[in-house]
């Protein structure tokens, strides 16, 4: 994932534990010698926006929550707890929200 504002370059690595971190890390120095530093997000929560951009622009600014985009482009919302992820899905009940993305294996990823 990246960062909304373009002149933030720094990928943002999701992951389902601390674990996978480390094996990205671990793969990174010893199959291609890369070195990597990792700051850790207080983020643990992140859904996909149905309805893409649009969807987010009616809903407006989201407190507590941080705005990313896929690979794709598509945003994705960062929450630091599922209590803030379900505040949000309360408060905004228009907003529909996917925990994966919708890929399909060997073809272009849904558009949200």
């Amino acid at each position: 994932m990246y960062s909304v504002d373009d002149a933030k370059r720094d990928p943002i690595l999701a992951a389902v534990g601390q674990l996978q971190f480390e094996v990205v890390q671990f793969r990174l120095q010893n199959e291609y010698g890369v070195e990597t530093l990792t700051e850790l997000l207080p983020y643990t929560v992140a859904r996909w926006a149905t309805g893409g951009w649009e969807a987010m622009e009616k809903v407006g600014r989201l407190f507590n929550t941080v705005t990313v985009k896929d690979s794709w482009g598509r945003p994705v919302l960062l929450f630091k707890n599922e209590w803030n992820c379900r505040q949000v899905e309360g408060e905004h009940p228009d907003l529909k929200l996917k925990t994966t993305a919708p890929v399909v294996s060997g073809q272009e990823p849904e558009s949200l």
